[in-house]
């Protein structure tokens, strides 16, 4: 019980301060001493390494929920899978995962891994758009370059302009423009 409180708190207070916060600072914030949550959590990585577990195993049921959403159509299928976010994390600023690589590397590796590797369900909608003629055909690996790599870009100047744009709406906005383009429906009409 108390270390799924432990758990919670950690996890509000990286969506509050990004993952810079001190175990003393944790401990504070839960009424509790030092030693008692390192008696839980022998360091701030395991900590890391929990937070970031249970935020891929939300992530995967959230994208099979969607998968299997009978009142979903492809497109919005697709979508929702392309932004799809813990909960906790929904309004978390996107430097916080630029902070989470620059000074927790191998945790940043299990996510990095997870990032490039959970594309399946995304592939099984993008093949059924192809083959119902809803999804023109593409590039799938370079569609993925282009998201991965728009996504890491955006990490890099969140951090260098501390602004503070959600992680939420980055992501929806660049799943916008992957998806849907920058040219309006009528670009053939002459002015």
């Amino acid at each position: 019980m108390l270390k799924a409180r432990i758990l919670k708190v950690s996890i509000s207070e990286a969506e509050r301060k990004g993952f810079r916060f001190t175990m003393g600072e944790l401990a504070k914030q839960l009424g509790m001493s030092t030693k008692t949550l390192y008696g839980y959590y022998p360091s701030k990585e395991e900590l890391l390494n929990e937070m970031i577990d249970l935020a891929i195993d939300e992530l995967k049921m959230k994208e099979k929920e969607i998968l299997h959403d009978a009142t979903l159509n492809l497109v919005e299928k697709l979508q929702k899978s392309l932004v799809l976010i813990p909960a906790d994390f929904k309004f978390a600023q996107l430097k916080y995962l630029e902070e989470l690589q620059r000074y927790y590397p191998k945790q940043w590796e299990t996510l990095d891994e997870f990032i490039h590797e959970q594309w399946a369900g995304i592939f099984s909608l993008i093949d059924e758009g192809i083959a119902t003629n809803k999804i023109r055909p593409f590039n799938k690996e370079i569609f993925i370059e282009v998201y991965i790599g728009g996504l890491y870009r955006l990490m890099e100047h969140a951090s260098q302009n501390r602004n503070m744009i959600s992680l939420q709406d980055t992501m929806q906005e660049m799943v916008d423009i992957l998806m849907l383009g920058i040219l309006n429906g009528n670009v053939n009409e002459e002015n």
